[in-house]
């Protein structure tokens, strides 16, 4: 059964490398992504993941966001660079990019810029 399921998983994720849109522009419908590759990265919807996939060697990888979570960064530079960003309308205002990466993981939130 784990082997079946195992081979689901690796034919579902060859064919969304297949369908991948590397260009164009994504919907802002919220349908999260959750992926490992140098840590837990969060995109908005597949979209943008197929995007942000199409260049990157090696591929980033799809998985749950309670293993993603596991691999979230939790400290950051102290240096003040203020960045922003909309969620469900509202913005909000980090002291650097790493805070809002960080955020970003921890809740899943993610931001229209």
């Amino acid at each position: 059964m784990k082997s079946i399921l195992s081979i689901s998983f690796l034919l579902v994720l060859a064919l969304s490398q297949v369908s991948a849109n590397c260009s164009g522009d994504c919907p802002d419908t919220e349908d999260v992504v959750w992926v490992l590759g140098g840590g837990c990265n969060v995109f908005r919807n597949k979209c943008y993941f197929d995007k942000e996939n199409c260049h990157r060697k090696p591929a980033l990888t799809i998985t749950t966001k309670e293993e993603c979570q596991k691999h979230c960064a939790t400290n950051c530079i102290q240096v003040y660079s203020p960045v922003g960003g909309t969620y469900k309308g509202q913005v909000r205002h980090f002291g650097n990019e790493c805070e809002k990466h960080v955020h970003t993981c921890l809740t899943g939130e993610t931001f229209l810029d």
